[in-house]
């Protein structure tokens, strides 16, 4: 797209055109091609490819209409003699100021404009613009609309930086439509937030709970450390299998049998011992010797983000069931740390790192000693002994060995070359190949992921070496068909994330069995203020009734929110269930001296309410709810520039409907045509781009693009997006919820001053506990219930019409909340 400079540069040139097109009174067709043609694309940057010339439509013939992602405008020629009757001094003009000077072209333009369904128009003689929204979507009238004037050349050449952002495609992209419409100034609101003096304040702990808390820490983060990782017997564990998955006779011959599988041909599971299998198989039964340097092919697996790669390739090499895998040396390269290093791809520091990782895992294989490299260039060594060096070999031994060393070192520098020649050592002299772990590529862009790819393919075909990959399935599924992968065959195993609740039993279990006893005591208060001396073995008795009672059915809400909203990123799961434990609003130390006081005969499981776990990772150690920092996000906030509490609703019902309507497997739209389809209701790009992009980045929608790894800072070019787990668990459960209406109403921007001085006025302040009355906490869900539809009923009939009444599905799921409150209280 052309930036401002070459834009000015062109426009000094068709300045010095224009004079002669005015002496030959340019017809309407020659205003168009010699005139408006040069000025769309060599002075606003806008290309062939977005323009349509001369289109019909119901009311007659429209000059150009000009499209980018997200706004398609129709433009309206006249002569180049015949001037627009408007003001001489003014930069913005209400239509029915100059209407009546310019009926006629207003007629027409705004005919078309409602025939094709476009907002906006721009007439111009190739030196006057007038720029205009030629109908409105809310009932307001519009000729009430300004419109943007330019006067002439001299005004254009005075004001271009005004006029290349409010026409060029640059801007026009990049701020989501003419700026010159968008609001004058921010809309007036207040959040409740805002007017608290200790909103940033944290809660203050019990002493209790304050000398509980570390031991707490230490053992719960046994259970969610990702140092665990690479500990052997946590991964034998804690890995959550599920054996009872059997894969199909023709699908396990398709992969053993002479024939290699093709690409699209992609083993299932879920984390399974069956999988394992076939990997190992699929290794063990490589048949190294010097006259089959060919590797196995490429293993390729795919999954979503936290679903279990990194855990299932540890699992696979590093325990005990599968150490037969003995004929192959083992190097792995996390790419994370990789990149830390280098910075970027590139083939000859990934050989590199492979060698250095090979000579420092296998040491007693001397792999670095001279004997060895000798054996390793053993036949260029004997071609030089029989040529260039001969002389000095059989006269001059300091000479010869001084050659020799240069030789080696400069062979060992050579990376991929020297990993070749290795390989090959290894195979002829130790029967042992080198495997080649690459993982987290998936982290990384598509670039990325495909280089990775044709280096894992590219190891086996130059340095013989095996090769396994973990890619994003997004990126996988749909490139599979196209090139480089339909190129090359390779063996693609798919993991699908295990259950939450069962990781969490398995951590759990774990964690019992590996802690010893604590000595000592806990002394201080319990939340009632009565004193307490607690062993603090007794925090290992709270995690066993915590085990008894998490998988019980009284907890299925809790375990519900935690599948549905983190799932399948098992270990975003563990991280938010670990704030809980941590969190000062999580009533731990009651816990704790409930299960070591409590009756036996009795059961009394503990339960965790909802509604006590959400206000928990919500708000962690404050006081008052801060949508910038909690894990729970506020879908009522509208997006930048915008007064509107529903467009994020309308937006995941939109979604959620697809899905619904065409399954999981197809349940992607294009954002070009999400967009579209708003601008058309009478939204601006930008705001349902903001929308999209929040939505995106709280991971309630998610894309076929990898995006969730890496920032991005604006939404890329027309994804396919679709709703998650977590953003239909938002949209059909959590948002209709007391307990999560109670933390958003806190910081959400009201726009009405009298609801905001109401809601206010009831709004209760939080102790140093963070205890809130709940009488006025009911009271102001009531009150910000009745605002939402106020701002509901002045939304435009169409969409009304197209989504129903979002307050009216709201109200419905919080009824029984409230009823149940009411009879508490």
């Amino acid at each position: 797209m052309l930036k401002i400079d070459d834009s000015k540069h062109n426009f000094e040139n068709y300045k010095t055109k224009i004079v002669d097109f005015v002496k030959n009174d340019l017809n309407e067709s020659d205003t168009r091609s010699k005139l408006i043609d040069t000025l769309l694309i060599d002075v606003l940057g806008w290309s062939e490819a977005d323009i349509k010339r001369e289109g019909k439509v119901e009311s007659g013939y429209f000059d150009y209409q000009v499209s980018a992602p997200g706004i398609t405008f129709i433009i309206e020629a006249k002569r180049n003699f015949k001037d627009f009757l408007v003001p001489t001094k003014h930069k913005k003009a209400k239509i029915k100021s100059i209407y009546s000077e310019n009926e006629e072209l207003f007629k027409q333009i705004r005919g078309y404009a409602i025939d094709i369904g476009l907002q906006y128009g721009i007439l111009t003689n190739g030196r006057q613009f007038i720029v205009a929204k030629l109908f409105n979507t809310d009932g307001k009238n519009w000729q009430d609309n300004e419109c943007l004037l330019f006067n002439g050349i001299e005004d254009i050449e005075s004001r271009f930086v005004e006029f290349y952002e409010n026409l060029s495609k640059h801007s026009v992209v990049n701020n989501g439509g003419f700026i010159f419409d968008f609001p004058v100034k921010k809309f007036e609101s207040n959040t409740i937030l805002s007017t608290l003096i200790d909103r940033d304040k944290e809660l203050v702990r019990n002493s209790l709970s304050i000398k509980l808390t570390p031991i707490i820490e230490k053992i719960f983060g046994e259970i969610f450390s990702d140092e665990n990782e690479d500990n052997k017997e946590f991964i034998e564990k804690c890995f959550v299998e599920n054996s009872e998955t059997k894969k199909n006779r023709d699908e396990i011959d398709r992969l053993f049998g002479d024939k290699a599988p093709q690409l699209s041909n992609v083993v299932k599971a879920v984390n399974t011992v069956s999988i394992k299998g076939q990997i190992a198989k699929e290794i063990n039964e490589d048949e190294i010797n010097i006259r089959n340097l060919v590797p196995p092919k490429p293993i390729v697996i795919v999954g979503s983000k936290g679903a279990g790669k990194t855990t299932f390739i540890n699992h696979l090499f590093k325990t005990k069931e599968n150490e037969a895998i003995n004929n192959h040396l083992i190097v792995y390269i996390d790419l994370v740390a990789f990149f830390a290093i280098y910075g970027t791809f590139e083939p000859i520091n990934i050989s590199k790192q492979i060698i250095e990782k090979t000579l420092d895992t296998y040491q007693n294989l001397e792999l670095h000693s001279l004997k060895a490299l000798k054996r390793i260039y053993s036949k260029p060594i004997k071609e030089n002994d029989e040529s260039i060096w001969q002389y000095d070999k059989q006269n001059n031994e300091g000479s010869y060995q001084n050659k020799l060393s240069i030789f080696l070192d400069e062979s060992k520098k050579d990376y991929p070359k020297h990993l070749e020649s290795l390989n090959k050592y290894l195979i002829k002299d130790h029967r042992k190949r080198i495997i080649v772990i690459i993982d987290n590529a998936d982290q990384y862009s598509s670039k990325i992921q495909e280089e990775v790819f044709l280096y894992a393919h590219s190891l086996a075909k130059s340095s013989y070496c095996g090769s396994i990959i973990s890619l994003r399935e997004g990126y996988y599924y749909k490139w599979r068909y196209s090139p480089p992968f339909d190129a090359y065959e390779s063996n693609v195993y798919h993991i699908t994330a295990p259950k939450y609740s069962e990781v969490l039993l398995k951590r759990i279990d774990y964690t019992l069995e590996k802690l010893e006893e604590l000595e000592g005591v806990s002394k201080g208060q319990n939340e009632k203020g009565y004193k307490v001396v607690v062993p603090n073995q007794a925090v290992f008795e709270f995690m066993s009734g915590l085990k008894d009672s998490l998988f019980s059915d009284q907890n299925t809400e809790l375990i519900d929110y935690l599948n549905f909203t983190t799932y399948p990123n098992i270990r975003e799961g563990l991280r938010v269930f670990k704030q809980f434990l941590i969190s000062g609003h999580t009533n731990v130390t009651d816990y704790i001296l409930r299960e070591r006081y409590k009756n036996s005969e009795i059961d009394s499981r503990q339960v965790i309410p909802i509604f006590e776990f959400v206000k928990a990772i919500g708000l962690h150690n404050k006081l008052y709810y801060n949508s910038e920092f909690s894990l729970v996000h506020n879908l009522f906030i509208p997006p930048i520039d915008s007064d509107d509490h529903f467009i994020n609703f309308y937006i995941l019902k939109d979604i959620y409907d697809i899905m619904e309507s065409k399954g999981s497997a197809n349940k992607y739209i294009l954002s070009n045509t999400l967009i579209d389809k708003f601008v058309a209701i009478g939204y601006r790009v930008s705001v349902i781009v903001n929308s999209l992009t929040n939505l995106l980045k709280y991971n309630l929608l998610d894309t076929d693009e990898q995006l969730s790894d890496i920032e991005w800072k604006s939404l890329p070019k027309n994804i396919n997006v679709g709703i998650t787990s977590k953003g239909h668990y938002y949209f059909k459960e959590l948002s209709t919820r007391f307990h999560y209406i109670d933390l958003c109403l806190q910081d959400v921007p009201i726009f009405d001053k009298t609801s905001f001085e109401n809601l206010k006025a009831v709004f209760p302040l939080s102790d140093t506990s963070g205890k809130r009355l709940l009488s006025n906490r009911l009271e102001s869900v009531k009150i910000f219930i009745e605002y939402l539809k106020q701002r509901e009923s002045k939304q435009a009939n169409n969409l009304k019409t197209m989504y129903g009444d979002m307050t009216t599905h709201i109200s419905n799921g919080l009824a029984p909340d409230l009823k149940r409150i009411e009879k508490k209280i």
